[in-house]
């Protein structure tokens, strides 16, 4: 009765902690991965693994962050080569209507910036916390941004 009872509070927690972060994933996949649909796929399945876990996590907030973008990262490897393979064929792929000229040179960097810029601007995530969330080290991190920013301008001058 007692385990039983122990299941039902962390089902309790577990349920919180999604009603609370949901939107929040959801958001940032959409601005890492560039489509909400794809966003919320990705976002359900990082849910999941935290789930499957939830009673060894001591951190699910970075543990979630983390899950979320190795799914991101994957996605787009993936959607990289389905690119390419499609050109080598001819086939043309028409994606989501973009925001503005930000987004579209946004959209146009590598994975590692853009989720550093999406983790340090959007989710407010400092350089240690966006480092532990990529699992790279704080330099990479730094220098990732340096370059974001500069091709940015660049692209954006």
């Amino acid at each position: 009765m007692q385990g039983e009872l122990d299941a039902g509070e962390g089902s309790v927690a577990f349920d919180r902690f999604y009603a609370a972060r949901w939107t929040r994933a959801v958001a940032v996949a959409r601005s890492v991965v560039g489509s909400a649909s794809i966003a919320e796929e990705l976002a359900q399945e990082a849910f999941l693994r935290v789930h499957a876990r939830w009673d060894s996590l001591q951190a699910p907030d970075g543990y979630l962050r983390s899950v979320l973008m190795n799914l991101c990262r994957s996605h787009l490897r993936r959607s990289r080569l389905e690119q390419s393979k499609a050109a080598a064929t001819q086939e043309s792929v028409l994606g989501e209507p973009a925001l503005d000229e930000t987004w579209l040179a946004t959209l146009r960097l590598p994975f590692r910036q853009r989720a550093v810029l999406v983790l340090r601007y959007y989710e407010d995530l400092t350089e240690p916390q966006i480092a532990e969330a990529l699992g790279c080290r704080l330099g990479t991190v730094k220098s990732a941004h340096h370059r974001a920013l500069a091709r940015l301008r660049e692209e954006l001058a």
